[in-house]
């Protein structure tokens, strides 16, 4: 009996299988321009159903379409191709019929601003000659990230390490290996603009936008980077927010969870007319952190502008303010703290408070068809007061003992971290930041090829002031550069310091985009010329200076392969010397018997990959090689010795299995995987290991501090009924070192060591009550494992309470509900 009903669902569902193959139909066509019906060659095609199943593609050199295996229903064909104007048709598809959907575009009126530096011409149904990842905003959405950072660490080849505090602005992040503290060695721009404090001598990110304002994430690793810069070596993170809406309308956003947290977010705009729309938005969200005294409160409000001049001309404005301020520390953990309290943190004094207001300007115009420039001009200011109590270390036994006594950091007793109870100094920095930027695009014929030429020039200048004040008490908030002599005969003591760096740049760029039959070439080029120059007001206000002049070619390529696309380059990769490098290197000015000449450091990035879109699988599949010349300064206090050489290779992996177009209660399953090989070629450093501690030793074969060798983020998504979205991910990082000689012992005083690999679970819902509401579920490291996040602010040859923090343990857990309501 049993045998003959499992014979009859057989039957069933074979029969079943195929009707469902019988009732697939195609959806064919062409795609011309209005003037003249010329064919558009890679128009994106995406058909959308009721359910939300999707299916794309992109037309080909005479225009045309096919797509096929499309199930029975209602769809929505949407058709785009960038510079023409957005075709809509609702099609019923019925069984076994075969349709014809022929679309005529017009030239689009320049409607918005590009805020982009991905294009809606190179998405994932198009060409795109170099590694590159798109988050969209209904992934964001679902993910419901509190910080950047997370969001960042669903890209393969980024790496993301913990630092202090919830979701907070200065993250850490290295992709393909390079350093990550502080995010040095990447350039990050919001909608098309740079905002790291100050691009060239301190590109430090101590300022990140929030995450709530954040609609899309563009990432750009491959030659394509060369038309941004300086920083060209890492690659290029773009944040894109919302742009301003057309009609009245906004949301409301509030969120509440563990550790104290709690966010409001309020968005409202539209209320303009035809050619002018406002936006407003403000944000204000406060938590208690994951450790003891470790809250934060940050207030971020947001006004922008779009002005239609005419169907040629859009101006769009945005102005920011930014307020933080929290109990951040440097005061990290030893060995015995986070073993028995990983929460510890004993300094009540401690903080960090920023201020940041910026203004951009972007001004558009179409000149005719095939021309068209943008005019940008950008404005900020930064100011970052961070007072710290002076840390020392004592006995375990007495931690919480105010009058214990102060231990050396050799001693092998077990010892804590915490504050010395007098005194503190405060780390006082501010910047000014003015840049112009003037871009061309012009689409033309080039050795009888379609092209399109893009090239501009941009102007920069910064000031940093980089202050350090000794204060007399544990909270004190202002303090001395230097003690006065007791007598005449005595000179001031020095206790502080105050440099003041300013650069002054210009940059050329020139890129084409060159259609030979199916294959696309991109070359280009980019020049870099900028002086730096210190003053050192405590040393009788010492002048110096150096001049850079640097080119950073590029080219890359794409073309079909087997149904996809294969794409590769090499370009010339770039980090201007940053303040730290300059101190090392004292301008470059010391001896060339002791000292290194200064210079940039330079890299070569290679990078070959294959990416595909099928029905229900998309992928990119990528692997590269990073050739570095001349790091110098390579981490926290540490420098080579000579101009280190350093090899960085991997293969990368991100992959959507879109199973629910199959069967519409599974779940769709997504995978990013970083395999990584570093290795040190040349470089020697001044040693931190017992029995050679002191000596210059090479380091030639070591890896790189802080380069995983696997890293993996896999999970699934899901929506049931069209209402309650489900996302579940693992996110996995291998074991790293955290130094150049790759010490595997760990210390008691939690500075030297490896990270051991780690492990946790991400999950995040949201049901739509309906059109206007939604509720919003997420948990972040729901299984609440303890693990050492980084090191980032040690170094084993400087192992003194008050220079290195010690262990900084990874985010702890974190479940938040929210309520989002549209009007």
């Amino acid at each position: 009996m049993n045998n003959l009903i499992k014979l009859c669902l057989y039957y069933i569902l074979t029969i079943q299988i195929s009707y469902a193959s019988l009732a697939q139909t195609t959806v064919s066509g062409m795609v011309v321009r209005q003037e003249n019906d010329l064919p558009l060659k890679g128009a994106n095609i995406v058909l959308t159903g009721l359910d939300g199943k999707t299916f794309g593609t992109v037309t080909d050199d005479d225009g045309s379409f096919s797509i096929d295996n499309i199930l029975s229903g209602e769809y929505n064909v949407f058709i785009s191709f960038i510079g023409f104007k957005d075709y809509n048709q609702i099609i019923t598809i019925e069984d076994g019929k075969i349709y014809t959907v022929n679309a005529t575009l017009s030239i689009q009126p320049i409607t918005m601003t590009k805020l982009e530096i991905i294009s809606d011409a190179d998405s994932k149904f198009n060409n795109l000659p170099g590694a590159s990842t798109v988050l969209q905003m209904e992934t964001i959405k679902l993910l419901n990230p509190i910080g950047t950072q997370e969001m960042l660490e669903y890209v393969p080849g980024v790496n993301g390490y913990a630092d202090d505090g919830i979701g907070n602005s200065r993250i850490s992040i290295g992709i393909r290996g390079l350093n990550p503290r502080r995010s040095s060695r990447i350039l990050i721009l919001e909608d098309g603009i740079p905002i790291q404090p100050a691009l060239y001598i301190y590109p430090n990110m101590y300022y990140n936008p929030p995450a709530d304002r954040i609609d899309r994430l563009e990432v750009i690793k491959g030659s394509g980077a060369v038309e941004f810069g300086p920083q060209t070596m890492g690659g290029v993170i773009n944040y894109f927010t919302r742009r301003p809406r057309n009609e009245f309308g906004g949301l409301f956003k509030a969120s509440a969870g563990e550790n104290g947290y709690g966010s409001i977010f309020a968005e409202i705009g539209g209320w303009g007319n035809d050619r002018l729309n406002p936006e407003m938005q403000l944000l204000f969200k406060r938590g208690d952190g994951f450790r003891q005294n470790n809250s934060f409160e940050q207030a971020n409000a947001t006004v922008k502008l779009n002005y239609l001049r005419s169907d040629d001309e859009n101006i769009y404005v945005k102005t920011n303010l930014n307020y933080e301020n929290s109990n951040a520390t440097y005061t990290g953990l030893t060995k015995w703290s986070f073993e028995n309290d990983p929460k510890y943190n004993p300094k009540e004094d401690d903080n960090f408070k920023i201020l940041r207001t910026s203004l951009d300007f972007i001004h558009t115009k179409r000149i005719n068809s095939n021309l068209s420039t943008t005019n940008t001009f950008y404005t900020s200011y930064f100011d970052r007061r961070w007072w710290r109590e002076n840390d020392v270390f004592v006995l375990a036994s007495q931690k919480d003992d105010p009058s214990a006594s102060p231990q050396a950091y050799y001693s092998i007793n077990d010892l804590v971290r915490k504050g010395n109870g007098k005194d503190n100094f405060g780390i006082l920095r501010t910047f000014y930041v003015l840049g112009a930027q003037r871009n061309y695009e012009l689409k033309r014929t080039l050795f009888g090829l379609p092209s399109e030429t893009k090239f501009g020039a941009r102007l920069y200048w910064e000031r940093f002031i980089d202050d350090k004040k000794a204060g007399e008490n544990t909270d004190s908030r202002d303090g001395k550069y230097f003690i006065l002599p007791v007598s005449e005969d005595e000179s001031p003591t020095i206790v502080g310091q105050s440099h003041h760096y300013e650069t002054t740049a210009m940059s050329l760029f020139y890129s084409e985009k060159i259609d030979w039959g199916n294959i696309q070439l991109r070359p280009g080029v980019r020049f870099e010329v900028f002086e730096q120059e210190r003053v050192d007001r405590l040393q009788g206000s010492i002048y110096q200076d150096k001049t850079i002049t640097v080119a950073l070619p590029g080219f890359g390529f794409s073309a079909p392969l087997l149904g996809m696309n294969f794409f590769g380059g090499i370009h010339r990769g770039f980090t201007p010397p940053s303040s730290g490098a300059l101190k090392i290197l004292n301008f470059g000015m010391g001896d060339k018997s002791t000292s290194l000449d200064l210079d940039a450091e330079k890299s070569w990035n290679k990078e070959l990959g294959l990416r595909g879109n099928f029905s229900f699988l998309d992928f990119e599949l990528s692997g590269f090689h990073i050739g570095i010349e001349n790091l110098v300064a390579a981490g926290r206090g540490t420098a080579f010795n000579n101009l280190g050489k350093v090899n960085s290779m991997g293969i990368e992996l991100v992959a959507n299995l879109s199973t629910s177009k199959s069967i519409s209660f599974l779940p769709d399953f997504h995978i990013t995987y970083a395999l990584l090989s570093t290795e040190i070629i040349e470089g020697k450093i001044r040693s931190n290991v017992s029995g050679s501690a002191g000596s210059e030793v090479s380091i030639a074969g070591k890896e790189l501090p802080y380069a995983p060798r696997h890293t993996l983020t896999a999970g699934f998504s899901a929506n049931y009924f069209q209402a309650l979205s489900m996302r579940f991910d693992l996110r996995y990082v291998d074991k790293v070192y955290t130094d150049f000689e790759n010490i595997e012992e760990e210390d008691n005083v939690g500075v030297s060591g490896s990270v051991p690999s780690y492990y946790f679970f991400n999950l995040s819902a949201d049901y739509q009550i309906n059109e206007k509401m939604r509720i919003l579920l997420t948990g972040k490291n729901i299984t609440d494992e303890i693990y050492i996040g980084s090191r980032l602010h040690s170094n084993p040859g400087q192992k003194q309470a008050n220079i290195s923090s010690g262990i900084l343990p990874g985010p702890r857990r974190q479940i938040n509900i929210g309520l989002e309501y549209l009007f």
